[in-house]
């Protein structure tokens, strides 16, 4: 290897200082140039197949992808910057910046990190890698694949192309996502368009909203809204879950709030602590497995059946209020309530069994304390 020093001048009143290595491999040479710049004034050629890797010990990593040259463009008055032209990979470590300014095309790669500052990109055709100890994430549409992690601050980003995971301990929003998706954050919420992806892992310290996705599964302690999805499996501490439609199975718990289905198309499985039940059953196979399995603490359980679906019934009332009818069905009873003899402020347990069209999916419905319909649709 032979190694070349050199100084001189780029940009307006940049002094730098240089090395040029040359390698020779099997006969072919390689350049890389590598420079320290004081006045932090630098410029790298890059291409599609560029990587813009980032490393600041301090401040803010400001990139504008609007850039016509293929070169990156770096500004940070009174920083140290230390700077690696590669033929794949324009490296850049800085400290003592404030901000970074970066100009650059937006059809490469990045790969950002800063340890105590604010990370605001745009548009980017390639795959992102952004990550920060102590701000706040912003970014525009990322064609690849985007891996955004903040340890103090919320993350908001446009469209995404390939797959997402996107981790804060702050509120996450995020628009329509191609791929797979991987949102978590201790203390914030969780909002999101379309994930095109079969799997989406949802954690939030507060709600969660999709509008729309494949598989889905979710944990918050308050709301979680999915609007429509292939599967979902949801867990709230203490808010609703409601979703307009999921096509196949469900299984959903909260500790208190209601659980709503407005079109289920296969098997559930929900139980509330203290809210209502409501499961409207629209199945996309007629013969395939829709059982249900149902349980409400303190509060009302109803369901809508298709008229044609086989099905059979098992309905509990646990502690029926006085004089009151607490069991409710369309459909015909194979086994009339039983239970009816009062006990000071309750009767004892109200139980119903009921057959739709001679029997067969497994319906299990139970509440503590509440009444249970079961209507046709």
């Amino acid at each position: 290897m032979i190694e070349v020093f050199c100084r001189g001048w780029r940009g307006p009143a940049a002094t730098q200082s240089c090395r040029l290595a040359i390698r020779v491999i099997r006969g072919s040479f390689a350049m890389i140039l590598v420079c320290s710049i004081p006045a932090a004034y630098a410029k790298c050629p890059v291409n599609e197949n560029t990587t813009l890797v980032v490393r600041a010990e301090t401040g803010d990593v400001q990139v504008d992808t609007t850039g016509r040259e293929p070169v990156v463009e770096i500004q940070a008055d009174g920083a140290q910057i230390h700077e690696t032209c590669g033929k794949d990979k324009a490296e850049y470590t800085g400290s003592g910046a404030r901000v970074l300014n970066i100009t650059t095309p937006k059809d490469i790669d990045l790969d950002l990190l800063t340890q105590g500052g604010n990370i605001n990109v745009g548009d980017v055709d390639g795959n992102a890698v952004l990550r920060t100890s102590g701000g706040s994430v912003t970014t525009g549409n990322i064609r690849g694949n985007a891996t955004i992690t903040t340890q103090g601050g919320p993350i908001k980003s446009g469209n995404i192309g390939g797959n997402a995971v996107l981790r804060s301990p702050g509120t996450i929003e995020v628009s329509d996502v191609g791929g797979n998706a991987e949102f978590r954050t201790t203390a914030g919420r969780v909002a999101a368009g379309s994930i095109g992806g079969s799997m989406t892992t949802a954690e939030a310290g507060r709600t969660i909203s999709i509008i729309k996705a494949g598989e889905v599964k979710a944990t918050a302690t308050s709301d979680i809204s999915i609007g429509e999805a292939s599967r979902i499996n949801a867990k709230s501490g203490g808010g609703h879950i409601t979703t307009r439609r999921v096509r196949g199975p469900f299984q959903g718990h909260t500790e208190q709030g209601d659980i709503r289905l407005d079109s289920a198309g296969s098997w559930v499985e929900a139980s509330t602590g203290q809210g209502n039940i409501l499961v409207h059953m629209v199945p996309e196979n007629i013969d395939g497995d829709l059982h249900m399995d149902l349980q409400a603490g303190n509060g009302d359980v109803t369901v809508y059946l298709p008229q044609r679906m086989h099905a059979s019934i098992d309905a509990t009332v646990q502690r029926p209020a006085f004089q009151s009818q607490q069991i409710f069905s369309e459909f015909p009873s194979t086994r009339p309530p039983q239970g009816l003899i009062p006990n000071n402020r309750y009767y004892t347990a109200t139980h119903s069994e009921f057959l739709s069209n001679g029997g067969g999916n497994m319906v299990v419905l139970h509440t503590s304390l509440g009444k249970i319909s079961i209507r046709k649709n």
